[in-house]
């Protein structure tokens, strides 16, 4: 080593040891100054991007970003490398909760991760850029999304009908076959069954990770769930000698849950319950209250669960090794249902040794609180301002809904993230206050994920925490969009001035309407309908259409998919505004092959069956979806 340094020098080792490892990078690495000119690149990035590296040094790093997303792309490197009064930037991954995409030399887009790192290099400041295409992720994530729309649509159907017809010929022929026969036939009626359990699982549990499951929740009395629970399973326990008692000493009380998936997280763990229990005893169900919390037990005098699988209980498929797991059968799906279930509904989940033998599994649900009249309110007018405190202390969501009711706002309450994002994916709330301690994450994560849906993109959010500057200083609050930061004890008459200048009566510009078809009595049409709400501006060619976006405000389109040598999906990639954002879409034409949702397009209506009041009622409702951002002029 000694006599390369020698032959080298220390400073050329160094640089050549740098060098080296840039280059051995399996991603691409690129580093940028602070105007945005690329000064490094190794040769991973000219295999993504296709560039020779002499065509990259010196160029602005826009070039590998497509057009759409340059305006947007800007905003975030200028938040990056320049940041009045807060000091060095940090290290950080870009596109959490947003799709970045690179532009290839040949015009070809591909996804993107991004991480970015500042490098001090005297008084300049450079950022290295990691960039790791992902399209073999979403290759994967597509072919998953595939999967589970074949298992819906393609096996669940056939399955069941199997399934079905097995079970009658089960039922009224078994007797007349020999046994032989009779054998085979209850095999293939139990495994059918087994597999439409199997299939019933898997969707249900996307369904309820994607955020696609719809909770309506009510007042409703725990006992009844249970004792109803109890009733759909007792055939079942039977089948394997098993009772199901409710314990006498349950008490009943009311919860704000919904009730029928309240229903199935009960039935999934008498399932559990009874397929683990010995022969000819007994399963038992309690109700218990302690503090604000509902406990819901379900207890057998099974084996138990083994030590070393315990943390993995509420894991997908996860079942414990050994004859008896195996023998009982299962999808391994049941108890992780049952954990996303409740977390949906507020509440915790757990198990604990039972005395004497067995397990007890439990789920804890927040109590119906009286004297606030539970989580949503319901004691003040239609009209007032709806207000979403996410804050897990429930004493303070009373006094917040007190003062706050008597200013004329009316407040739901979210005590866990999970329960925030449920309230908030069904009300567009006019505010959002968050604490940023809260059950299931925390309240920097609860207003990133807030973010990603439409309705909230850009409602005014306020944090109220003990610890303000500990969240302004998170690596992660420069995405979050907070437009002020609270602290505790709340100052209510300063809380209730900005609440009142936030809510105050404002009025819109009339949006504007991008209508793209080659039928110049549906454009006629639909102009006229569409006037009383919108302007609508018609264009008949994608070429007209194209010169009104470059020189008109968009708010929306109204494509017909299948034009003259063209269709209107072709305008989706530029159909963005000057931040880069999406313009939604709603496609309405005769074809119904095409009439594909997205990200972008949020309806398709087929014209055959609908008519333009159909259409007006469309548009009307993605209006009002529009983010609050949306010019407006003060009343």
């Amino acid at each position: 080593m000694n006599s390369l340094r020698g032959y080298i020098g220390e400073r050329s080792l160094a640089e050549e040891m740098f060098r080296l490892a840039v280059e051995a990078c399996p991603n691409g690495m690129i580093m940028v100054d602070s105007d945005g000119e690329i000064v490094m690149a190794n040769s991973e990035i000219e295999q993504q991007f296709g560039y020779k590296r002499e065509e990259l040094i010196g160029q602005r790093v826009d070039i590998l970003v497509p057009r759409r997303l340059q305006a947007q792309h800007a905003l975030h490197r200028a938040s990056f490398t320049h940041r009045p009064g807060a000091g060095e930037p940090e290290t950080r991954r870009m596109g959490a909760g947003r799709d970045l995409f690179g532009l290839r030399k040949d015009g070809t887009e591909f996804p993107v991760e991004v991480g970015l790192n500042p490098i001090r290099a005297g008084e300049h400041l450079l950022v290295l850029g990691v960039i790791v295409d992902i399209s073999q992720r979403k290759q994967i994530e597509r072919l998953k999304e595939e999967f589970v729309s074949t298992v819906s649509h393609e096996l669940r159907t056939p399955l069941t009908s199997i399934a079905g017809s097995l079970g009658l010929l089960a039922g009224q022929w078994s007797g007349k076959l020999p046994e032989s026969a009779a054998r085979l036939l209850s095999i293939a009626h139990k495994n059918s069954q087994r597999l439409v359990r199997l299939i019933n699982d898997i969707l249900d549990i996307e369904k309820i990770e994607s955020g696609r499951v719809v909770f309506n929740s009510v007042r409703v009395s725990a006992k009844s769930i249970v004792e109803q629970a109890i009733e759909d399973n007792r055939g079942f326990a039977l089948g394997y000698g098993v009772g199901i008692q409710l314990d006498p000493a349950s008490i009943d009380c009311e919860l704000n849950v919904d009730p029928d998936r309240l229903c199935q997280v009960i039935t999934n763990l008498l399932s559990n319950a009874v397929k683990f229990s010995p022969s000819s005893g007994d399963v038992i169900v309690s109700v218990r209250s302690y503090a604000a919390m509902v406990r819901i037990a379900v207890r057998d005098y099974g084996s138990g669960v083994p030590e070393s699988f315990s943390p993995h209980i509420f894991g997908k498929f996860a079942q414990a090794d050994g004859t008896i797991s195996k023998d009982k059968g299962g999808t391994g799906l049941g108890l992780s249902i049952v954990k996303q279930i409740v977390l949906r509904l507020g509440g915790e989940v757990g198990f604990i040794d039972a005395a004497g033998g067995g397990t007890e599994f439990w789920v804890d649900l927040p109590i119906w609180d009286d004297s606030a009249g539970g989580e949503i309110d319901l004691l003040y007018d239609a009209a007032a301002p709806r207000i979403l405190l996410c804050d897990d202390d429930r004493a303070v969501a009373r006094t917040v809904r007190l003062r706050l009711g008597a200013a004329g706002f009316a407040v739901d309450f979210a005590h866990t993230v999970d329960m925030a994002m449920t309230r908030s994916a069904a009300t567009k709330y006019a505010v959002v206050l968050v604490d940023l301690r809260l059950r299931g994450g925390d309240g920097i994560d609860l207003i990133l994920r807030m973010r990603e849906i439409p309705s909230h993109r850009n409602t005014p959010i306020l944090v109220l925490s003990e610890d303000t500057e500990h969240g302004r200083g998170d690596v992660r609050s420069s995405r979050l969009n907070v437009l002020y930061w609270l602290g505790k004890p709340i100052d209510f008459s300063r809380l209730i001035q900005l609440l009142r200048v936030l809510t105050a009566p404002q009025t819109r510009e009339r949006p504007r309407i991008l209508h793209l078809d080659d039928d110049h009595d549906i454009l006629s049409m639909v102009m006229h309908t569409l006037h009383p709400i919108a302007d609508v501006i018609s264009a008949d060619t994608i070429e007209s259409a194209r010169h009104i976006i470059a020189t008109d405000r968009i708010d929306l389109a109204i494509l017909d998919t299948e034009l003259r040598g063209s269709s209107g999906l072709d305008l989706l990639p530029e159909l963005t505004d000057d931040l880069g954002h999406w313009i939604p879409v709603i496609l309405f034409s005769a074809l119904s092959g095409e009439m594909v949702c997205g990200d972008q397009v949020d309806v398709a209506i087929q014209m055959p069956g609908t008519t333009l009041s159909d259409l007006l009622i469309s548009v009307s409702d993605r209006l009002t979806l529009l983010p609050a951002g949306f010019p407006l002029v003060p009343v």
